[in-house]
């Protein structure tokens, strides 16, 4: 296994991927905790990437030092959609042009398959306990009702953010401590819990082809 760094855009990737390649391969990829160098960095977002000044010059020496010592640089963000300035063949172009631009070294996935327009959170939905789908089914009957009320000093009524959605399905399989809501938070999901979640659903194949290149 060649010597890599994975970029993200948040704390909800870096759990994700990190408890991906460890159900994977056994391998445990160190996210910065106790002080440790970090195999998987967060940049905080492809547009605070190509906006700051500072964090994008962070990243872009990262990488560059990566690859001076013989590493290899893997990218892994949201594809996004259209109507968020996104979309796949967009955001691909966007970051390929990045690239040239700075003169980087690296490979590229963008969720949720690497094709077609979305999130992280488009892939987790496909990836839950199939057990669990009631949850996303009462979540859609929420989605559709919100139209249908005008009474509301806001009209039209705003549908919820993927994350959203994401946060509510593990909030209500966890109990209603504090503790236990913490477990639904970006940082803290056990995307190994297999009461919650099929790590070898369909869905995630994409990424597994993709990681398997280069940590396998």
């Amino acid at each position: 296994m060649k010597k890599f760094k994975i970029f993200v855009e948040g704390k909800a990737d870096q759990r994700f991927i990190h408890h991906y390649v460890e159900h994977l391969w056994g391998i445990s990829l160190k996210c910065g905790r106790d002080n440790t160098p970090e195999d998987i960095l967060s940049g905080d977002g492809w547009t605070k990437i190509k906006s700051s000044k500072k964090k994008g010059e962070d990243v872009r020496e990262d990488m560059r030092r990566n690859a001076d010592e013989g590493g290899v640089n893997l990218i892994i963000f949201d594809a996004d959609t259209p109507a968020n300035g996104g979309g796949f063949s967009a955001r691909k172009k966007e970051i390929e042009a990045w690239k040239a631009r700075y003169g980087l070294a690296f490979e590229l996935f963008l969720f949720p398959n690497n094709r077609d327009d979305g999130a992280l959170e488009d892939l987790l939905e496909k990836i839950i306990n199939p057990q669990n789908q009631p949850v996303f089914d009462c979540w859609q009957k929420f989605e559709d009702c919100l139209p249908t009320k005008t009474a509301c000093t806001k009209n039209p009524l705003t549908i919820p953010a993927k994350k959203s959605k994401i946060y509510a399905y593990l909030e209500v399989l966890h109990g209603d401590t504090k503790a236990e809501k913490d477990k639904a938070k970006d940082p803290n999901r056990d995307f190994k819990n297999t009461l919650h979640w099929d790590l070898d659903a369909a869905a995630v194949e994409p990424l597994k082809n993709f990681l398997r290149l280069y940590l396998s």
